[in-house]
């Protein structure tokens, strides 16, 4: 059959407007695609990672162009046969430079299949296009870059294929940014707005445990269950193809907002815990051997200490830690002892939950990068609080969660870069994750779906893009520099406290204090505050080996978020002395 141009097909396409129409011209474009024979539809000519069967006949010869490629190809889907008469009429009877020339991302989000395609049918259409780029190389006699595990068939299409690069961030002096008004904020957080039975405002100081959601995201993932539930990158019926959009929507505005580089590095997770399993079973289980360090350092949070001890424990990789300052931060005058020639790994909190330190990542990414080490950023605390770029700060993976970004309970986001996810093993199995099963092997899915196994958390992912939006909005520069004034008058007001004892470093750091007071236990100091409706955290918030070298069994912890005033650090002052006084700890 004659294959129509892709101007044609365009200015169809154009015309149409409707997709249910587009659809349609697909199948019958589809139905005039010839078959192929019996014995061509072999297990040599199948293309991997398409949900449907589809097989590629190339034949090459040379001409004055050089290697000119004629492709014959057929499926078991009229729609993937339309979609195949597109891909012919980019890259049949080209030479292989010009296949390799190509940009058929450009040419199908002119067509609209970018957004109008469901996931796993999107999927295909790459994985055809990897198929012809790794027959034009052949042609062509370029070698190869390995691509994912399962179906990448040598060649990984966003190495050929241009990806647009989301502008990043740069963080602004507080000075320059415009202040925040949190009491306005606060009117968009339905729980803040609740008073106490006794008529008792609340006053929340707990955002580092979990922070309150405003409006705009709790009605996002009810939207999700009222509107268009359905199971994601699953169903072609339209709720199915809804979900599978606003799922993709929501990474991308994740890739904007951390500065990934490509959409396909972030991989959708229950929360920092399993991002940080991931890397430390997926990463460090394959590469890490006998005698290899991985730094930590006592502020790390627990799930981004004990998943490295599990590992290993597995692979008798030694766990070693950065030493810390008397105040309690990073000691960079031990940088070069802490990391060494046997360091593979440094994972790091950007921001440490009990303190509230913010890390020297230029100073340890450097150090790290000159002995060859990786380094993961646990941004559970940062990202909600400080503008992240993993390219700006040369990290090789990062981990948060969404409900402490003012987004949904269940879902988190693991970032990797893509070199970096590629070369390492998936932590669940089952279903989306994989691209080819036997009755005997399996062949794992091209990134992210190789790390989001089974059921997506989908109403949480989808919300957790509001929140993002909510952020973007507010704006994380002016969130910081609100932040850094709330800090600032905190810490002259917190000292006056008589037998307070404020723990980690004065500066440095952002709006998080965890202390002790003398002769007083953390659970009496938070009893206490909570009669006057101050709500903080008490305990060793998963970090019982910062507080043994503390010396304290538990300390109270008030953290501070955007809807915060300096009238709730008066208020908390306020109930700290009326707990010295119901305690009795005064004379």
């Amino acid at each position: 059959m004659p294959v129509p141009s892709f101007d044609e097909l365009l200015e169809e396409f154009s015309f149409l407007g409707d997709w249910r129409d587009q659809c349609q011209y697909l199948i019958e474009l589809g139905e005039e695609l010839p078959d192929l024979t019996p014995a061509e539809k072999n297990e040599l000519n199948l293309v991997r990672g398409c949900q449907s069967r589809v097989w590629f006949v190339p034949e090459v010869e040379s001409s004055d162009a050089g290697q000119l490629i004629h492709i014959r190809a057929k499926s078991d889907a009229k729609i993937v046969d339309g979609l195949i008469v597109v891909l012919l009429s980019l890259a049949d009877q080209r030479s292989a430079q010009e296949v390799l020339a190509t940009d058929f991302q450009g040419a199908f989000t002119k067509l609209g299949l970018e957004t109008q395609l469901v996931p796993q049918r999107r999927n295909g259409l790459h994985a055809m296009v990897r198929r012809l780029q790794a027959i034009a190389q052949t042609a062509a006699g370029v070698g190869s870059k390995s691509g994912s595990e399962g179906g990448s068939e040598g060649v990984n299409t966003t190495d050929v294929v241009a990806r647009e690069l989301h502008p990043r961030r740069e963080p602004q002096p507080a000075e320059a940014v415009e202040p925040l008004d949190a009491d306005v904020l606060r009117l968009q957080f339905p729980a803040l707005q609740q008073r106490l039975s006794d008529d008792t405002p609340i006053t929340f100081l707990d955002s580092a445990a979990s922070a309150q959601k405003p409006q705009v995201v709790i009605d996002k993932e009810r939207e999700v269950y009222e509107q268009y539930y359905a199971n994601a990158y699953r169903g072609v019926y339209r709720f199915g193809e809804r979900v599978s959009q606003e799922i993709d929507a929501s990474r991308r505005k994740i890739q904007q907002f951390i500065g990934a580089e490509y959409e396909e590095e972030i991989a959708f997770t229950g929360g920092t815990t399993m991002s940080l399993n991931i890397i430390a079973q997926g990463w460090g289980g394959r590469h890490l051997r006998s005698g290899d360090e991985i730094v930590l350092s006592l502020l790390e949070h627990h799930a981004n200490y004990v998943p490295w001890q599990a590992v290993a424990q597995r692979t008798g990789a030694t766990i070693k830690l950065f030493p810390l300052t008397a105040d309690g931060y990073w000691d960079l005058d031990q940088l070069e002892e802490a990391i060494t020639s046997r360091t593979r790994v440094v994972s790091v909190a950007a921001m440490t939950n009990v303190f509230g330190a913010i890390a020297p990542l230029e100073a340890i990414v450097s150090r790290a990068k000159e002995v060859g080490a990786i380094v993961v950023v646990d941004a559970a605390q940062s990202a909600p609080h400080l503008p992240t770029d993993v390219v700006r700060d040369h990290v090789d993976f990062l981990a948060f969660s969404g409900h402490k970004l003012y987004g949904p309970s269940g879902v988190g986001v693991l970032y990797g870069r893509r070199e970096r996810l590629e070369d390492m093993d998936p932590l669940l199995f089952g279903g989306h994750m994989i691209d080819q099963v036997t009755e005997h092997t399996f062949t794992t899915a091209p990134l992210p779906a190789k790390f989001e196994a089974g059921t997506l958390p989908i109403a949480q992912a989808i919300a957790l893009g509001a929140a993002v939006d909510w952020i973007e909005e507010v704006g994380i520069a002016r969130i910081h520099a609100h932040e850094l004034r709330l800090r600032d008058y905190a810490s002259r007001q917190l000292a006056e406290i008589p037998g307070i004892v404020l723990h980690g470093p004065s500066d440095h750091k952002g709006a998080i204090f965890s202390f002790t007071m003398e002769a007083a236990s953390a659970q009496d100091i938070a009893t206490m505050l909570d009669l006057r409706g101050v709500f903080v955290r008490h305990g060793h918030h998963c970090t019982m080996p910062l507080h043994h070298w503390l010396d304290v069994p538990a300390t109270v912890r008030a953290s501070f978020s955007p809807t915060n005033s300096l009238d709730d650090v008066d208020t908390l002052c306020e109930a700290l002395l009326f707990a010295r006084k119901t305690l009795k700890l005064d004379p």
